[in-house]
């Protein structure tokens, strides 16, 4: 079964919201990882340890997420893990391929995470930041994917993203081609697609203003500033880097 695994914050329940909902429209088990700093303790032998009271107080907050949890989805298929040190390292252990890897666009060090995570693993990563503001743009409540060139990946995860969520697909190109969803078109008869040109982050953000999702390919070298990165960062809504 695939995953879709969520890096838990206590004050930010929008990323773990979002995940669970992503989980159960899948019909996929929600995997709740929990990173926390522990002090630096040696045990009896000379080896790190954890104080039990610092494990237990985690494994309360993942336990309270939980409950959240089914609360609203109530036979969702649900995991854990407590982690012990770095949030990188707490979803690198859970990175499977084929798993969607969530974390929300609050955390401190959402651009560092979105960096490595993208350059050390095949998983797709959804960075979550939802407005409570009511806004409106040209692709409202739909998915929109920015490509360039054919992008499959992208586009195949926008597909089956537009169709679970029974909303239209907005296709935005560097190039205009429309034969680019053609094959697409035949795999998905029943989502609405509308294609468009996009050259650069500001296009892409104005496209996708209160849109259901924003679905992009990742760029394995995030050291340098792309347009891509700039979406990830400061789009309004959910974004897939696949």
């Amino acid at each position: 079964m695939t995953q879709v695994v969520v890096l838990l914050e206590q004050d930010n329940q929008d990323a773990l919201e979002w995940a669970a909902a992503e989980a159960a429209a899948r019909r996929a088990e929600l995997r709740v990882v929990y990173a926390f700093r522990w002090p630096y303790l040696l045990d009896a032998l000379g080896e790190l340890t954890v104080e039990e009271r610092d494990l237990e107080t985690a494994e309360v907050v993942v336990d309270n997420a939980i409950e959240h949890v089914r609360k609203i989805f109530p036979s969702l298929q649900i995991s854990s893990t407590v982690f012990p040190g770095r949030a990188v390292d707490a979803l690198l252990s859970e990175a499977e391929d084929g798993a969607l890897l969530v974390i929300s666009r609050g955390h401190r060090f959402e651009r560092k995470l979105s960096r490595r995570l993208a350059r050390r693993t095949k998983a797709s990563l959804a960075v979550v930041g939802l407005t409570p503001h009511r806004t409106v743009g040209p692709s409202s409540g739909r998915v929109v994917v920015a490509v360039d060139g054919l992008g499959s990946d992208a586009l195949g995860f926008a597909f089956g993203a537009a169709r679970r969520r029974g909303t239209g697909l907005t296709v935005l190109q560097t190039r205009a081609d429309a034969d680019c969803v053609a094959a697409w078109r035949t795999a998905y008869p029943e989502v609405d697609v509308r294609c468009g040109t996009a050259d650069g982050a500001s296009a892409v953000l104005a496209e996708s203003t209160a849109a259901a999702l924003t679905v992009l390919t990742a760029d394995r070298h995030w050291r340098r500033q792309t347009p891509n990165t700039d979406v990830a960062r400061l789009a309004s809504g959910p974004v897939v880097l696949v």
